[in-house]
């Protein structure tokens, strides 16, 4: 059950790392379009002509539109992402606090180490010290 919650963490970290990148790689192509256009309206001018033409105008303006309305569809994306990527690890650390091995819960402990976890799931505010712990009465 560890491994297999150890491997899906790794699967979401992995997808959350590709939409980062998509969101990068969108956002350059987007910066090299627009410095692309205004090269052609500086070359333009540089020639005697008018910069660009009021197609040109409008068609870069819905160009520019159509990327300002994507947007939200990625930052709607990498927060559904993330919600499901704590998910992931609170269920990966539960599994590792309630586990009988002592290694195993001190890492759920290093793991969580500002506590971030711990504030949104009770499950993991039961105090390490006595976690798997007998009780002893001499």
């Amino acid at each position: 059950a560890l491994l297999n919650q150890l491997r899906a963490v790794f699967d979401q970290i992995i997808e959350l790392r590709n939409a980062q990148d998509a969101i990068y790689r969108t956002a350059l192509e987007e910066l090299q379009r627009r410095l692309q256009f205004e090269e052609k309206k500086k070359q333009h001018e540089i020639e005697g002509q008018w910069g660009v033409t009021a197609a040109e105008e409008e068609e870069e303006n819905e160009r520019i539109q159509e990327f300002q309305e994507s947007i939200p569809k990625m930052c709607s994306q990498l927060r559904i992402l993330t919600h499901f990527y704590q998910g992931i690890v609170q269920q990966f650390l539960v599994l590792l606090t309630t586990s009988s091995d002592e290694s195993l819960r001190f890492l759920s402990f290093r793991l969580d180490f500002n506590e971030h976890y711990k504030a949104r799931e009770p499950r993991l505010r039961v105090s390490l010290g006595t976690r798997g712990r007998r009780c002893s009465r001499t």
